[in-house]
């Protein structure tokens, strides 16, 4: 009997470490967001510049993924993961308490993504080499405890504000720091594999050569959704709506979309990538046009969850799409799939900040659903070719 047969339990417990940490990990980005409207009216800031904050994170948190991840692939370790984790964890919080000013504000948030985007890449390819022939459906499962740490986040900034003002919004970095210590001991027990990249394959170039139609679909993607998640709260509070609902709308966007998260990644290894992450784009570019234009209601409620769950239900299809990219680099694919292209979609915010500024928010609204839209050519030509024997389609070159 092998060893793992011996301990069934071992791989169980680490996959649930994992989890907990990924779920706590992911939180920590968006707790801002169900404040946004209590920190705009506090500091004076503009729509636009709400909008750039996103993308100011995103210089962090996604844009030094590939270095990260590069770097990951050549070390292996826990101190990424771990140092990450807790490095993100104190900085969100404490700079969300603390802040005195937009300005400041903004850096820590652009500091505490340092922190994000050294545990990325690194948890994304250990989750991805565990799974060999069903990495849809792994890499779903993990995202989803990323998403269950987004739908959690804001409902958890709000009461920690209510019951403990800014102290109680700094003691959110208490839970960061519990995970970083429970996933010391899980990531020291896994053995760094020596990876042996394709010395012909330059990976900067191939970025460009062999994946052009798939980073155009990731930036498209995430311009729209970055910016929709920026607008939604705006919109409830413009509409009358209260702090604490919209700590609760958030989560409904987050909560559906684990359940898309999910069943995406288990579909696309039944029905394959095209079908899964086309289908997701227009169900998502549909369901946001339909709530920029309602007013409220069960109506607007129904269609956010379902926005929510169209728009991260292509999730893990990308992120295994952009790994099988460079094999042996999988640290660093997973930074260029979940860095750079999130990091120009969020960028594009702020551009939809400032349309929101000038022409109101239900017109940006409708214009980040057509970036939604506008990405579905660029996932068709990308998924539009037979599948490979790992359930992915080859890439391009």
């Amino acid at each position: 009997m092998s060893e793992a047969a011996a301990r069934p339990s071992g791989g169980l417990t680490r996959a649930l470490v994992w989890a907990v940490a990924h779920a706590v990990n992911d939180g920590y980005p968006t707790l801002y967001l169900a404040l946004l409207p209590l920190l705009m009216s506090r500091w004076h800031f503009s729509l636009g510049q709400a909008g750039l904050l996103a993308g100011l994170s995103a210089l962090t948190t996604q844009a030094l993924q590939p270095l990260l991840g590069s770097w990951s692939d050549r070390l292996g370790g826990p101190w990424f993961i771990v140092g990450g984790l807790a490095a993100g964890s104190v900085g969100s919080a404490l700079g969300l308490a603390w802040s005195p000013s937009y300005a400041v504000f903004a850096g820590t948030l652009m500091l505490a993504g340092l922190g994000n985007a050294a545990f990325h890449p690194h948890m994304a390819a250990l989750v991805r080499q565990s799974a060999p022939g069903r990495e849809g459906r792994q890499t779903g499962i993990w995202m989803v405890s990323g998403m269950i740490g987004h739908a959690l986040a804001p409902l958890a900034a709000v009461a920690a504000l209510r019951w403990g003002g800014q102290l109680g919004v700094a003691a959110l970095a208490l839970p960061g720091l519990a995970a970083a210590a429970l996933l010391l001991g899980s990531a020291r027990a896994v053995p760094r594999r020596p990876r042996r990249p394709d010395p012909s394959t330059s990976p900067w170039a191939a970025a460009w050569t062999r994946g052009r139609a798939f980073f155009l679909m990731v930036v498209l993607r995430n311009l729209g959704t970055a910016s929709l998640l920026t607008l939604l709260p705006i919109l409830w509070h413009d509409r009358g709506g209260g702090l604490s609902a919209t700590g609760a709308l958030l989560t409904v966007v987050y909560g559906a979309g684990t359940v898309g998260n999910l069943l995406g990644g288990a579909l696309s290894d039944r029905l394959g990538s095209r079908v899964v992450l086309a289908g997701s784009l227009a169900l998502a570019t549909v369901s946001a046009a339909g709530w920029a234009l309602a007013h409220g209601g069960l109506v607007f409620w129904v269609l956010v969850a379902l926005w929510g769950f169209s728009v991260n239900g292509a999730g893990a299809v990308m992120l295994v799409y952009g790994q099988g990219l460079f094999p042996g680099r999988e640290g660093m694919a997973s930074g260029l799939t979940l860095g750079w292209g999130n990091t120009v979609g969020a960028l594009g915010a702020w551009g939809v900040g400032e349309l929101a500024q000038s022409r109101g928010v239900p017109v940006a609204m409708m214009a980040a659903a057509v970036c939604l839209a506008a990405a579905i050519g660029p996932a068709l030509r990308v998924m539009g070719r037979s599948r490979g024997p790992d359930g992915l389609v080859p890439p391009a070159g």
